[in-house]
């Protein structure tokens, strides 16, 4: 497990409909001249692809920018956090910079993409 842990002033639970999931992909498929592909397992162990989205208020905002870009390197340092359907502590990475937009005259709408570390 990482040294980093996703803060708690931050929401712990993405808005409802906010999740979305991905199974790692550890299978390797070869196509062949004739009749069906060939698969392999290539890795017993994988990341598995989550994207959230929050409703979060400008203080939120500002926790997560410095959270991302100071604490995480920008993304590059993994973090501890409870997975939203499993509930367990498990190690994270950031795929890509947080994505904020308006969603009220008061609150953003942030979606992440993040990577689950086997």
């Amino acid at each position: 497990m990482s040294n980093l842990v996703w803060p708690s002033s931050l929401p712990q639970r993405p808005t409802v409909g906010g999740y979305q999931e991905r199974f790692a992909e550890t299978v390797l498929r070869t196509a062949m001249d004739a009749g069906a592909a060939k698969l392999r397992r290539r890795f017993t162990a994988a990341p598995r692809q989550i994207e959230l989205t929050f409703r979060m208020t400008a203080a939120h905002v500002a926790v997560l920018r410095s959270f991302y870009e100071e604490t995480t390197g920008g993304g590059a340092l993994p973090f501890d956090w409870v997975h939203p359907r499993e509930g367990g502590v498990a190690e994270y990475r950031f795929m890509e910079a947080p994505r904020v937009s308006a969603a009220t005259a008061v609150l953003f709408s942030v979606s992440l993409k993040l990577e689950q570390l086997p």
